[in-house]
Protein backbone atom coordinates (compact mmCIF):
# COMPACT_ATOMS: atom_id res chain seq x y z
CA UNK A 1 0.00 0.00 0.00
CA UNK A 2 1.53 3.84 -1.26
CA UNK A 3 0.37 6.67 0.05
CA UNK A 4 -0.25 9.28 -3.24
CA UNK A 5 -0.55 12.82 -3.27
CA UNK A 6 -4.09 13.42 -5.13
CA UNK A 7 -2.64 16.22 -7.19
CA UNK A 8 -2.68 17.65 -10.47
CA UNK A 9 -0.13 20.60 -12.24
CA UNK A 10 -2.10 23.86 -11.85
CA UNK A 11 -4.60 25.12 -14.07
CA UNK A 12 -7.34 23.37 -16.33
CA UNK A 13 -6.28 21.55 -19.03
CA UNK A 14 -8.84 22.00 -21.88
CA UNK A 15 -6.96 21.36 -25.33
CA UNK A 16 -5.32 17.50 -25.73
CA UNK A 17 -7.34 14.18 -24.52
CA UNK A 18 -8.38 13.64 -21.08
CA UNK A 19 -5.25 10.62 -20.42
CA UNK A 20 -2.42 13.41 -22.04
CA UNK A 21 -3.37 16.26 -19.65
CA UNK A 22 -1.47 16.53 -16.29
CA UNK A 23 -3.36 20.10 -15.52
CA UNK A 24 -6.65 19.36 -13.68
CA UNK A 25 -9.10 18.26 -16.39
CA UNK A 26 -12.49 20.32 -15.68
CA UNK A 27 -13.20 22.77 -12.73
CA UNK A 28 -15.90 24.88 -12.65
CA UNK A 29 -15.87 28.87 -10.23
CA UNK A 30 -12.50 27.63 -9.14
CA UNK A 31 -9.16 29.32 -9.45
CA UNK A 32 -5.83 28.11 -8.30
CA UNK A 33 -3.47 29.91 -5.77
CA UNK A 34 -0.12 28.73 -4.78
CA UNK A 35 -0.99 26.04 -7.37
CA UNK A 36 -3.94 24.50 -5.47
CA UNK A 37 -7.52 24.96 -6.39
CA UNK A 38 -9.44 27.68 -4.33
CA UNK A 39 -13.12 28.38 -4.41
CA UNK A 40 -13.80 31.72 -6.70
CA UNK A 41 -14.93 34.22 -3.98
CA UNK A 42 -19.31 35.06 -4.25
CA UNK A 43 -21.10 38.58 -5.89
CA UNK A 44 -24.09 40.05 -4.70
CA UNK A 45 -26.48 42.87 -6.42
CA UNK A 46 -25.44 46.24 -6.14
CA UNK A 47 -28.72 47.36 -8.24
CA UNK A 48 -30.97 45.02 -10.62
CA UNK A 49 -32.80 48.30 -12.44
CA UNK A 50 -30.03 48.70 -15.49
CA UNK A 51 -32.09 49.41 -17.94
CA UNK A 52 -30.71 48.18 -20.93
CA UNK A 53 -27.06 45.97 -21.17
CA UNK A 54 -24.27 47.65 -20.64
CA UNK A 55 -21.29 48.35 -22.60
CA UNK A 56 -18.63 50.55 -21.09
CA UNK A 57 -17.96 51.38 -17.36
CA UNK A 58 -16.04 53.91 -15.79
CA UNK A 59 -15.32 54.44 -12.15
CA UNK A 60 -14.06 57.46 -10.23
CA UNK A 61 -13.81 57.88 -6.34
CA UNK A 62 -14.02 60.85 -4.64
CA UNK A 63 -15.26 61.18 -0.88
CA UNK A 64 -15.63 57.64 -0.17
CA UNK A 65 -17.92 57.32 -3.23
CA UNK A 66 -17.55 55.61 -6.50
CA UNK A 67 -19.34 57.68 -9.43
CA UNK A 68 -19.71 54.85 -11.96
CA UNK A 69 -20.96 55.87 -15.32
CA UNK A 70 -22.51 52.82 -17.42
CA UNK A 71 -22.81 53.16 -21.27
CA UNK A 72 -25.83 51.21 -23.24
CA UNK A 73 -27.86 51.32 -26.45
CA UNK A 74 -29.30 54.85 -25.94
CA UNK A 75 -28.60 55.56 -22.18
CA UNK A 76 -25.52 56.75 -20.28
CA UNK A 77 -26.53 56.57 -16.28
CA UNK A 78 -24.23 57.88 -13.12
CA UNK A 79 -24.67 55.46 -10.19
CA UNK A 80 -23.33 56.65 -6.88
CA UNK A 81 -22.22 53.69 -4.79
CA UNK A 82 -20.70 53.85 -0.97
CA UNK A 83 -18.10 52.09 0.09
CA UNK A 84 -20.64 49.12 1.35
CA UNK A 85 -21.17 48.61 -2.35
CA UNK A 86 -24.73 50.36 -1.83
CA UNK A 87 -26.28 52.42 -4.99
CA UNK A 88 -26.99 55.92 -2.94
CA UNK A 89 -28.18 58.26 -6.19
CA UNK A 90 -28.71 57.53 -9.72
CA UNK A 91 -28.79 59.88 -12.24
CA UNK A 92 -29.24 60.41 -16.40
CA UNK A 93 -26.37 61.87 -18.32
CA UNK A 94 -27.41 60.63 -21.72
CA UNK A 95 -26.14 63.35 -24.23
CA UNK A 96 -27.71 63.85 -27.75
CA UNK A 97 -26.39 59.87 -29.07
CA UNK A 98 -27.77 58.11 -31.92
CA UNK A 99 -29.31 55.14 -30.48
CA UNK A 100 -28.13 51.30 -31.44
CA UNK A 101 -28.28 48.36 -30.70
CA UNK A 102 -24.49 48.16 -31.74
CA UNK A 103 -23.06 50.97 -29.46
CA UNK A 104 -20.02 50.55 -27.26
CA UNK A 105 -18.89 52.78 -25.38
CA UNK A 106 -15.29 54.08 -23.94
CA UNK A 107 -14.36 56.44 -21.12
CA UNK A 108 -11.82 58.22 -19.61
CA UNK A 109 -11.36 61.03 -17.00
CA UNK A 110 -8.97 64.39 -17.66
CA UNK A 111 -8.97 67.49 -15.88
CA UNK A 112 -10.31 70.62 -17.94
CA UNK A 113 -9.61 74.26 -16.95
CA UNK A 114 -12.71 75.49 -18.34
CA UNK A 115 -14.85 73.34 -16.30
CA UNK A 116 -11.99 73.51 -13.15
CA UNK A 117 -12.60 69.93 -12.82
CA UNK A 118 -11.80 66.41 -13.89
CA UNK A 119 -13.99 65.65 -16.68
CA UNK A 120 -15.45 62.67 -17.56
CA UNK A 121 -15.14 61.99 -21.24
CA UNK A 122 -17.37 59.76 -23.49
CA UNK A 123 -17.11 58.42 -27.00
CA UNK A 124 -19.92 55.96 -28.24
CA UNK A 125 -20.62 54.64 -31.91
CA UNK A 126 -21.69 51.67 -33.32
CA UNK A 127 -18.48 49.26 -32.79
CA UNK A 128 -20.35 46.11 -32.66
CA UNK A 129 -18.61 46.05 -35.68
CA UNK A 130 -15.38 46.33 -34.93
CA UNK A 131 -14.23 47.62 -38.84
CA UNK A 132 -17.15 50.42 -38.77
CA UNK A 133 -16.48 53.57 -40.20
CA UNK A 134 -19.30 55.55 -38.26
CA UNK A 135 -17.97 58.96 -36.78
CA UNK A 136 -19.80 59.88 -33.66
CA UNK A 137 -19.14 63.09 -31.35
CA UNK A 138 -16.66 63.24 -28.43
CA UNK A 139 -18.53 64.24 -24.95
CA UNK A 140 -17.48 65.84 -21.59
CA UNK A 141 -19.07 66.87 -18.74
CA UNK A 142 -17.54 67.09 -15.00
CA UNK A 143 -17.49 63.18 -13.26
CA UNK A 144 -19.07 64.48 -10.23
CA UNK A 145 -21.91 66.25 -12.14
CA UNK A 146 -25.53 65.21 -12.58
CA UNK A 147 -26.60 66.38 -16.03
CA UNK A 148 -25.97 65.30 -19.52
CA UNK A 149 -22.64 65.44 -21.30
CA UNK A 150 -22.03 67.92 -24.21
CA UNK A 151 -20.06 67.99 -27.04
CA UNK A 152 -16.22 68.76 -27.34
CA UNK A 153 -14.73 70.38 -30.41
CA UNK A 154 -13.30 67.39 -31.77
CA UNK A 155 -14.04 65.84 -35.16
CA UNK A 156 -16.62 63.05 -34.76
CA UNK A 157 -14.41 59.94 -35.02
CA UNK A 158 -15.02 56.17 -35.41
CA UNK A 159 -12.90 54.32 -32.73
CA UNK A 160 -13.19 55.86 -28.77
CA UNK A 161 -10.40 58.13 -26.24
CA UNK A 162 -7.88 57.78 -23.91
CA UNK A 163 -6.50 60.50 -21.85
CA UNK A 164 -2.66 60.61 -21.86
CA UNK A 165 -0.85 63.02 -19.84
CA UNK A 166 -3.10 66.59 -19.97
CA UNK A 167 -4.37 65.59 -23.72
CA UNK A 168 -7.31 63.69 -25.06
CA UNK A 169 -6.62 61.84 -28.03
CA UNK A 170 -9.66 60.80 -30.22
CA UNK A 171 -9.03 58.22 -33.09
CA UNK A 172 -11.12 56.45 -36.04
CA UNK A 173 -10.61 55.07 -38.96
CA UNK A 174 -8.57 55.62 -41.82
CA UNK A 175 -5.53 55.79 -39.11
CA UNK A 176 -6.97 59.11 -37.48
CA UNK A 177 -5.59 60.88 -34.91
CA UNK A 178 -6.76 64.04 -32.96
CA UNK A 179 -6.06 65.98 -29.45
CA UNK A 180 -6.59 68.83 -28.21
CA UNK A 181 -4.42 71.95 -29.04
CA UNK A 182 -4.00 73.48 -25.60
CA UNK A 183 -3.55 70.82 -22.44
CA UNK A 184 -5.95 70.66 -20.36
CA UNK A 185 -8.52 72.30 -22.81
CA UNK A 186 -11.36 69.89 -24.33
CA UNK A 187 -13.27 72.72 -26.01
CA UNK A 188 -10.71 74.95 -27.63
CA UNK A 189 -9.50 73.10 -30.84
CA UNK A 190 -7.65 70.14 -31.60
CA UNK A 191 -4.73 69.49 -34.09
CA UNK A 192 -5.10 66.02 -36.05
CA UNK A 193 -3.15 63.34 -38.44
CA UNK A 194 -3.16 60.12 -39.98
CA UNK A 195 -0.96 58.13 -38.62
CA UNK A 196 -1.64 54.17 -40.44
CA UNK A 197 -4.31 53.29 -42.64
CA UNK A 198 -6.26 50.71 -40.78
CA UNK A 199 -9.27 52.06 -38.30
CA UNK A 200 -7.24 52.78 -34.75
CA UNK A 201 -9.87 51.04 -32.01
CA UNK A 202 -8.54 51.03 -28.86
CA UNK A 203 -5.48 53.62 -27.34
CA UNK A 204 -3.65 53.33 -23.40
CA UNK A 205 -1.24 55.53 -21.78
CA UNK A 206 2.20 53.53 -21.12
CA UNK A 207 5.24 54.43 -20.05
CA UNK A 208 7.10 56.62 -22.84
CA UNK A 209 10.71 57.58 -20.82
CA UNK A 210 9.93 60.61 -19.16
CA UNK A 211 7.55 61.90 -21.37
CA UNK A 212 4.02 61.19 -22.03
CA UNK A 213 3.25 58.56 -24.74
CA UNK A 214 0.30 56.30 -25.69
CA UNK A 215 -0.31 53.08 -27.21
CA UNK A 216 -2.36 53.00 -30.28
CA UNK A 217 -3.64 49.58 -31.39
CA UNK A 218 -5.31 49.76 -35.19
CA UNK A 219 -6.73 46.38 -36.70
CA UNK A 220 -3.33 45.60 -38.05
CA UNK A 221 -0.59 47.30 -36.18
CA UNK A 222 0.86 48.46 -32.73
CA UNK A 223 1.77 51.86 -32.80
CA UNK A 224 3.34 54.16 -30.29
CA UNK A 225 2.81 57.74 -30.01
CA UNK A 226 5.62 60.06 -27.62
CA UNK A 227 4.91 63.73 -26.94
CA UNK A 228 7.48 66.04 -28.82
CA UNK A 229 7.59 68.56 -25.91
CA UNK A 230 7.65 72.09 -28.00
CA UNK A 231 8.35 69.99 -31.19
CA UNK A 232 6.22 70.07 -34.55
CA UNK A 233 4.63 68.09 -34.68
CA UNK A 234 3.24 67.69 -30.95
CA UNK A 235 3.54 63.67 -31.09
CA UNK A 236 5.77 61.31 -32.63
CA UNK A 237 3.99 58.03 -33.94
CA UNK A 238 5.54 54.59 -34.82
CA UNK A 239 4.70 51.78 -35.49
CA UNK A 240 5.84 48.65 -33.42
CA UNK A 241 4.93 45.73 -35.22
CA UNK A 242 1.98 43.71 -37.11
CA UNK A 243 -0.56 42.56 -34.70
CA UNK A 244 -4.16 41.29 -34.85
CA UNK A 245 -6.96 42.40 -32.50
CA UNK A 246 -9.99 40.01 -31.50
CA UNK A 247 -12.03 43.00 -29.31
CA UNK A 248 -11.04 47.05 -28.20
CA UNK A 249 -12.74 45.58 -24.67
CA UNK A 250 -10.04 42.97 -24.61
CA UNK A 251 -7.02 44.88 -24.25
CA UNK A 252 -5.81 45.22 -21.08
CA UNK A 253 -2.73 46.62 -18.89
CA UNK A 254 -1.53 44.58 -15.78
CA UNK A 255 1.45 46.03 -13.91
CA UNK A 256 2.84 47.98 -17.12
CA UNK A 257 2.58 44.63 -19.52
CA UNK A 258 -0.87 44.95 -22.38
CA UNK A 259 -2.05 41.77 -22.97
CA UNK A 260 -4.83 40.80 -25.28
CA UNK A 261 -6.21 38.07 -27.80
CA UNK A 262 -5.80 38.38 -31.61
CA UNK A 263 -7.86 36.81 -33.74
CA UNK A 264 -5.68 33.35 -33.12
CA UNK A 265 -3.67 34.02 -30.60
CA UNK A 266 -2.90 35.59 -27.44
CA UNK A 267 -0.31 38.49 -27.66
CA UNK A 268 1.18 41.05 -25.03
CA UNK A 269 3.00 43.95 -24.87
CA UNK A 270 6.26 44.86 -22.67
CA UNK A 271 8.70 47.29 -24.66
CA UNK A 272 8.21 44.35 -27.50
CA UNK A 273 5.81 42.45 -28.61
CA UNK A 274 5.29 38.57 -27.14
CA UNK A 275 2.92 35.63 -27.82
CA UNK A 276 1.79 34.67 -24.22
CA UNK A 277 2.36 30.95 -24.12
CA UNK A 278 -0.94 28.81 -24.01
CA UNK A 279 -1.10 25.68 -24.15
CA UNK A 280 -3.94 25.35 -21.66
CA UNK A 281 -7.32 26.52 -23.89
CA UNK A 282 -6.28 28.38 -26.84
CA UNK A 283 -7.82 25.64 -28.88
CA UNK A 284 -11.32 25.57 -26.42
CA UNK A 285 -11.20 29.56 -26.33
CA UNK A 286 -10.73 30.06 -30.60
CA UNK A 287 -12.66 27.11 -31.28
CA UNK A 288 -15.67 27.78 -29.11
CA UNK A 289 -16.08 31.40 -29.37
CA UNK A 290 -19.04 32.76 -31.47
CA UNK A 291 -16.74 34.77 -33.57
CA UNK A 292 -19.95 36.84 -34.74
CA UNK A 293 -20.16 38.38 -31.63
CA UNK A 294 -16.27 39.02 -31.09
CA UNK A 295 -16.61 42.93 -29.88
CA UNK A 296 -18.50 41.78 -26.79
CA UNK A 297 -15.34 39.84 -25.56
CA UNK A 298 -14.05 42.15 -22.57
CA UNK A 299 -11.13 41.82 -20.26
CA UNK A 300 -11.07 43.08 -16.59
CA UNK A 301 -8.15 42.28 -13.60
CA UNK A 302 -8.18 40.79 -9.86
CA UNK A 303 -4.86 41.50 -8.82
CA UNK A 304 -5.52 40.30 -5.48
CA UNK A 305 -5.25 36.69 -7.31
CA UNK A 306 -2.91 37.57 -10.48
CA UNK A 307 -5.40 37.46 -12.94
CA UNK A 308 -6.89 38.58 -16.37
CA UNK A 309 -10.21 37.47 -16.96
CA UNK A 310 -11.66 37.44 -20.70
CA UNK A 311 -15.28 36.93 -21.22
CA UNK A 312 -16.15 35.70 -24.61
CA UNK A 313 -19.63 34.11 -25.85
CA UNK A 314 -19.40 30.40 -25.71
CA UNK A 315 -20.86 28.05 -28.64
CA UNK A 316 -22.56 28.54 -31.88
CA UNK A 317 -25.54 31.54 -31.36
CA UNK A 318 -23.97 32.59 -28.24
CA UNK A 319 -24.97 36.40 -28.16
CA UNK A 320 -23.53 37.15 -24.84
CA UNK A 321 -20.34 36.96 -22.71
CA UNK A 322 -21.00 33.60 -21.35
CA UNK A 323 -17.71 31.89 -20.58
CA UNK A 324 -14.28 33.75 -19.32
CA UNK A 325 -10.71 32.20 -19.51
CA UNK A 326 -8.05 33.27 -16.90
CA UNK A 327 -4.70 33.50 -17.14
CA UNK A 328 -2.91 33.46 -13.86
CA UNK A 329 0.09 36.83 -14.62
CA UNK A 330 1.54 35.71 -11.31
CA UNK A 331 1.87 32.15 -11.16
CA UNK A 332 1.70 31.64 -14.81
CA UNK A 333 -1.53 29.39 -16.08
CA UNK A 334 -4.76 29.39 -17.40
CA UNK A 335 -8.23 27.67 -16.30
CA UNK A 336 -11.41 28.81 -17.34
CA UNK A 337 -15.30 29.07 -15.83
CA UNK A 338 -18.32 29.11 -17.15
CA UNK A 339 -20.05 32.69 -16.02
CA UNK A 340 -23.63 32.70 -13.71
CA UNK A 341 -26.98 34.29 -14.81
CA UNK A 342 -26.48 33.48 -18.50
CA UNK A 343 -23.42 35.78 -18.14
CA UNK A 344 -21.66 39.14 -18.02
CA UNK A 345 -21.74 41.84 -20.43
CA UNK A 346 -18.64 44.43 -19.61
CA UNK A 347 -17.03 44.40 -15.55
CA UNK A 348 -14.51 46.73 -14.12
CA UNK A 349 -11.36 46.58 -11.27
CA UNK A 350 -12.06 49.75 -9.63
CA UNK A 351 -8.43 50.90 -8.44
CA UNK A 352 -9.20 52.67 -5.21
CA UNK A 353 -12.32 50.36 -4.25
CA UNK A 354 -10.83 46.80 -4.31
CA UNK A 355 -14.21 44.74 -5.48
CA UNK A 356 -14.70 44.40 -9.29
CA UNK A 357 -17.83 45.11 -10.53
CA UNK A 358 -19.56 43.56 -13.83
CA UNK A 359 -23.46 44.09 -15.13
CA UNK A 360 -25.39 40.86 -16.02
CA UNK A 361 -27.45 40.40 -19.17
CA UNK A 362 -30.18 38.38 -17.68
CA UNK A 363 -33.21 40.16 -17.60
CA UNK A 364 -34.99 40.53 -14.02
CA UNK A 365 -38.38 41.98 -12.47
CA UNK A 366 -36.85 45.36 -12.55
CA UNK A 367 -34.03 45.64 -15.06
CA UNK A 368 -30.37 44.22 -15.66
CA UNK A 369 -27.70 43.55 -12.40
CA UNK A 370 -25.33 45.20 -11.83
CA UNK A 371 -22.80 42.72 -9.58
CA UNK A 372 -20.00 43.60 -7.15
CA UNK A 373 -17.89 40.30 -6.86
CA UNK A 374 -15.07 38.74 -5.04
CA UNK A 375 -17.35 39.15 -1.99
CA UNK A 376 -18.79 37.00 0.36
CA UNK A 377 -18.91 33.49 -0.90
CA UNK A 378 -22.44 32.99 -2.18
CA UNK A 379 -24.51 34.42 -4.83
CA UNK A 380 -26.60 37.66 -2.95
CA UNK A 381 -29.78 38.81 -5.36
CA UNK A 382 -33.42 38.80 -4.71
CA UNK A 383 -32.57 35.91 -2.55
CA UNK A 384 -28.89 34.43 -1.22
CA UNK A 385 -28.48 31.32 -3.23
CA UNK A 386 -24.61 28.81 -3.04
CA UNK A 387 -22.50 29.07 -5.67
CA UNK A 388 -21.52 25.60 -7.49
CA UNK A 389 -17.97 25.28 -7.48
CA UNK A 390 -16.08 22.00 -8.37
CA UNK A 391 -12.37 20.88 -9.60
CA UNK A 392 -11.90 17.91 -11.29
CA UNK A 393 -7.92 16.06 -11.15
CA UNK A 394 -6.10 15.10 -13.93
CA UNK A 395 -5.89 11.22 -14.43
CA UNK A 396 -3.95 9.26 -12.49
CA UNK A 397 -2.95 5.84 -13.66
CA UNK A 398 0.17 3.30 -13.24
CA UNK A 399 0.08 3.14 -16.74
CA UNK A 400 1.06 6.46 -17.09
CA UNK A 401 3.69 6.43 -14.15
CA UNK A 402 7.25 6.66 -14.50
CA UNK A 403 8.00 3.47 -14.42
CA UNK A 404 4.69 1.84 -16.81
CA UNK A 405 2.68 -0.87 -15.09
CA UNK A 406 -0.11 -2.73 -16.62
CA UNK A 407 -2.14 -2.63 -13.56
CA UNK A 408 -5.38 -1.00 -11.86
CA UNK A 409 -5.44 1.35 -9.06
CA UNK A 410 -7.35 0.65 -6.05
CA UNK A 411 -8.14 3.35 -3.69
CA UNK A 412 -9.13 2.24 -0.43
CA UNK A 413 -9.01 5.23 1.67
CA UNK A 414 -8.65 9.35 0.62
CA UNK A 415 -7.42 11.63 3.65
CA UNK A 416 -9.16 14.66 2.98
CA UNK A 417 -7.32 18.59 4.01
CA UNK A 418 -9.29 21.81 3.09
CA UNK A 419 -9.82 25.28 4.52
CA UNK A 420 -13.69 24.34 4.26
CA UNK A 421 -16.90 25.88 5.27
CA UNK A 422 -19.74 24.16 4.42
CA UNK A 423 -19.52 20.44 3.03
CA UNK A 424 -17.93 19.22 0.21
CA UNK A 425 -18.64 15.97 -2.05
CA UNK A 426 -16.30 13.72 -3.29
CA UNK A 427 -16.91 11.84 -6.90
CA UNK A 428 -14.66 8.96 -7.82
CA UNK A 429 -14.35 8.12 -11.87
CA UNK A 430 -12.58 5.75 -13.23
CA UNK A 431 -12.42 3.37 -16.98
CA UNK A 432 -10.63 1.08 -18.37
CA UNK A 433 -8.83 2.90 -21.20
CA UNK A 434 -8.36 5.95 -22.84
CA UNK A 435 -11.30 4.76 -25.43
CA UNK A 436 -13.45 3.51 -22.78
CA UNK A 437 -16.23 5.62 -21.52
CA UNK A 438 -15.78 6.75 -17.74
CA UNK A 439 -17.55 5.41 -15.08
CA UNK A 440 -19.03 7.83 -12.17
CA UNK A 441 -19.55 6.26 -8.68
CA UNK A 442 -21.43 7.63 -5.83
CA UNK A 443 -20.61 10.93 -4.41
CA UNK A 444 -18.89 10.40 -1.06
CA UNK A 445 -19.76 13.52 1.27
CA UNK A 446 -16.70 15.89 2.91
CA UNK A 447 -17.93 16.79 6.30
CA UNK A 448 -16.81 20.45 7.31
CA UNK A 449 -13.92 19.77 10.20
CA UNK A 450 -15.96 21.92 12.49
CA UNK A 451 -18.85 19.70 12.57
CA UNK A 452 -16.58 16.59 13.32
CA UNK A 453 -17.25 15.49 16.91
CA UNK A 454 -13.87 14.32 18.64
CA UNK A 455 -14.07 10.92 19.53
CA UNK A 456 -17.54 10.23 17.78
CA UNK A 457 -17.22 11.03 14.29
CA UNK A 458 -14.18 9.40 13.97
CA UNK A 459 -15.18 7.92 10.34
CA UNK A 460 -15.85 11.12 9.31
CA UNK A 461 -12.28 12.19 9.30
CA UNK A 462 -11.48 9.80 6.62
CA UNK A 463 -13.68 9.65 2.83
CA UNK A 464 -13.83 5.58 2.41
CA UNK A 465 -13.44 4.75 -1.57
CA UNK A 466 -12.96 1.59 -2.30
CA UNK A 467 -12.60 1.45 -5.94
CA UNK A 468 -10.17 0.47 -8.88
CA UNK A 469 -9.57 1.24 -12.32
CA UNK A 470 -6.77 1.68 -14.59
CA UNK A 471 -7.29 5.61 -14.57
CA UNK A 472 -8.66 7.79 -12.11
CA UNK A 473 -9.61 11.28 -11.51
CA UNK A 474 -11.18 12.51 -8.66
CA UNK A 475 -13.94 15.46 -8.22
CA UNK A 476 -14.52 17.28 -5.56
CA UNK A 477 -17.33 19.81 -5.50
CA UNK A 478 -19.07 22.57 -3.34
CA UNK A 479 -22.94 23.77 -3.06
CA UNK A 480 -24.30 24.33 0.45
CA UNK A 481 -25.43 27.96 1.57
CA UNK A 482 -21.73 29.63 2.78
CA UNK A 483 -19.88 26.89 1.11
CA UNK A 484 -16.12 27.34 1.15
CA UNK A 485 -12.76 25.86 0.28
CA UNK A 486 -8.52 25.97 -0.75
CA UNK A 487 -6.96 22.76 -0.91
CA UNK A 488 -4.20 21.83 0.50
CA UNK A 489 -1.76 18.31 0.86
CA UNK A 490 -4.86 15.33 -0.03
CA UNK A 491 -3.53 12.06 -0.15
CA UNK A 492 -5.11 8.68 -1.05
CA UNK A 493 -3.80 5.18 -0.20
CA UNK A 494 -3.47 3.49 -3.21
CA UNK A 495 -1.83 -0.19 -4.01
CA UNK A 496 -2.17 -2.31 -7.23
CA UNK A 497 -4.78 -4.41 -8.24
CA UNK A 498 -5.38 -6.33 -11.52
CA UNK A 499 -4.85 -5.29 -14.90
CA UNK A 500 -7.85 -5.26 -17.30
CA UNK A 501 -7.31 -3.23 -20.31
CA UNK A 502 -10.95 -3.00 -21.11
CA UNK A 503 -14.65 -2.64 -19.55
Amino acid sequence: MAIVPIRSQPGVQRDGTDFDRKAYRDAQWCRFQRGLPKKIAGYRSVTGTLAQIVYGLHSFTVNATQYMHLGSASLLGQRLIDNDGIQTAFNDRTPAIVASASNIWQFDAIFDVDLADTAIVAHVAPNMDIASDDAQPVWFAPVTGVGALANTTYTSVSGGIFAVGNYLVAFGSGGYVQWNSTPNNLDLGTDEDHVTQQKIVRGLPVRGGGVPAGLLWSLDQLLIMALNAGGTPLWDFDVIGEVSVMSSRGIIEYDGVYYWPGVDRWLSYNGVIREIPNTFNVNFFFDNLNFEQRQKVFAYKVPRFGEIWWFFPYGVGQVECNHAVIFNVREGYWYDTEIPNLGRSDGIYAKVYFKPFLTGVELGGSGYTLWQHETGVNEVGATTEPIPSHFETAEISMVSAEEPQDQSLSVSILEPDFVQAGDLTLTVKGRANARARQITHDPIPITEQESIEVGVDAENQLARTKFSHRLMSFKFESNTPDGDYEMGHVVAHVQPADGRKTQ
